[in-house]
């Protein structure tokens, strides 16, 4: 049986965690009223985890954080089931095939062993998707495993502009299960910027 996760396991700059008990108090005694709560740069959406209570609304301009938020939040339903047992086989799975990653990644963030795997699993997702055997909650429950499993063995100081050079690989890719719960009432919003095309 595969690990689980939660939404603060990852390296992210600006990771408001830490802070939610005081966000979390600071609205309490000043908003007593408050139905519903926008989080409007939700990054990993640490602080929409507080209110989940509370009609949520997410936005953030990266599609990763956006299909995270959409694997945390949403009210879609998912068979937790199915999604445990994809994941297992993930990481029962050896997988040595060139890809996108390993022509692109190998031996930089990730050695070319698990450039291989995630390139395999990240296809698999969207083949899956796209032949209806999972819904969108269950793509962006695995595609936020994926990218979690991803964080965990990256070599990088916490964000992606450089990787650590001559470092050895010494942990390997392993997905765990994202503790998702279904919430009542969420609006996702992923902004386009309005940029006229010459």
């Amino acid at each position: 049986m595969s690990k689980t996760t939660n939404i603060n396991n990852r390296r992210y700059l600006g990771n408001k965690y830490k802070l939610l008990p005081f966000i979390k108090a600071t609205v309490d005694a000043e908003c007593k009223s408050v139905e519903s709560v926008f989080d409007i740069f939700a990054g990993t959406g640490a602080v929409s985890s507080a209110f989940q209570d509370k009609k949520l609304i997410t936005n953030d301009i990266m599609y990763s954080n956006y299909i995270c938020n959409y694997a945390w939040f949403s009210a879609e339903e998912y068979d937790e089931k199915k999604v445990a047992k994809l994941i297992d086989n993930y990481n029962s799975v050896e997988i040595h095939e060139k890809n996108y990653m390993t022509d692109n990644f190998s031996d930089t963030y990730f050695s070319a062993l698990d450039c291989s795997k995630i390139g395999y699993i990240r296809q698999n997702i969207e083949d899956l998707f796209s032949e209806n055997k999972i819904n969108g909650r269950e793509r962006a429950i695995l595609i936020t495993s994926l990218l979690y499993g991803m964080d965990k063995i990256a070599k990088t100081c916490g964000h992606y502009d450089a990787y650590r050079k001559g470092v050895e690989f010494d942990t390997h890719l392993e997905l765990a299960i994202p503790l998702a719960r279904i919430i009542k009432y969420l609006i996702f919003s992923l902004l386009k910027l309005l940029i006229p095309t010459r």
